[in-house]
């Protein structure tokens, strides 16, 4: 485990004997079937295509093929001994991504790193079999909230240069998108969002857009050429949104959030038709 941790990162509870390490060989992912201009196209056309193909077959038969190819793939699982080593034997030489994680307990099967408390990743390729190959990992610990856990207040800026707070907001749920001008597919989100705040945002939720960009002239320059229908601020520097990274467990984004009028998470990591369905829901539920 690592020798220094945040102070604000949550460790009640690590230890270990709860590390599970895994060995996953390379696989061959099909490659999106991008249309012959994609290299021509502008962002939001890029955009648009990409909303449009998730409701096809098209797309259906693309996540079903690469689910294919990943189960093909070679895997070997293993715990920590009680001195921390692990052990892998019999391996072929391949190329290899050794991943080490505690999940937390409500992820179930899911692995994704998202919902990891600890992990540690490392790639590598193995020439030789009869030769002992040495690992050396270091586990990075981080906070995850989960649906039930109280968020994390956080302070945005506004494009008038004035200021407000996730907290500003408590009785109402409230959407939460992280993005950055850089970042596709927090771009491809887009359309989802605006569709999703046509459709529910009122009285009882609010939408929310924090740009983690460097420089707010960034976001605010995107945002004057194409105004978005629901609030939008910036949550300041690396330093600055880093803080709210690590609070939140964020590892990528976009990542977004759909807060409580009570301040806890309802649910986390929506994308595509499971944000909609996550609003709708919430907002459903009469004892909300």
């Amino acid at each position: 485990m690592p020798d220094q941790v945040s102070a604000g990162i949550n460790t009640d509870g690590l230890s270990l004997d709860q590390v599970v390490v895994t060995l996953e060989g390379n696989y061959k992912h099909p490659r999106m079937p991008y249309p012959k201009e994609w290299s021509t196209m502008k962002p939001e056309e890029r955009s648009q295509w990409y909303q449009d193909f998730i409701k096809t077959d098209g797309y259906k038969n693309y996540l079903r093929k690469a689910e294919e190819a990943r189960a093909k793939r070679e895997t070997y699982t293993t715990q920590l001994a009680e001195d921390g080593s692990f052990v892998f034997e019999n391996i072929k030489p391949a190329w290899y991504q050794l991943t080490a994680t505690i999940m937390h307990p409500d992820a179930a099967a899911e692995r994704s790193l998202e919902l990891a408390r600890a992990y540690a990743m490392w790639q590598f390729i193995i020439k030789n079999a009869d030769e002992p190959f040495r690992a050396n990992l270091t586990l990075k610990i981080k906070n995850v909230l989960m649906p039930g856990d109280l968020a994390a207040d956080w302070t945005a800026t506004a494009y008038d240069d004035s200021e407000f707070k996730l907290s500003d907001f408590r009785g109402k749920f409230v959407l939460v998108d992280f993005w950055a001008t850089w970042c596709g597919p927090c771009r491809a989100e887009f359309p989802n969002l605006e569709s999703a705040y046509e459709d529910f945002g009122g009285e009882r939720l609010e939408m929310i857009g924090l740009s983690v960009d460097q420089s707010i002239d960034l976001p605010q320059t995107l945002l004057e050429e194409s105004p978005a229908a629901y609030r939008q601020g910036w949550v300041g520097d690396t330093q600055r949104h880093e803080k709210i990274f690590e609070a939140y467990g964020i590892q990528s984004i976009p990542s977004i959030w759909l807060i409580g009028p009570d301040g806890k998470i309802v649910a986390r990591d929506l994308r595509g038709e499971a944000l909609r369905d996550a609003v709708k829901t919430a907002l459903e539920n009469p004892a909300e």
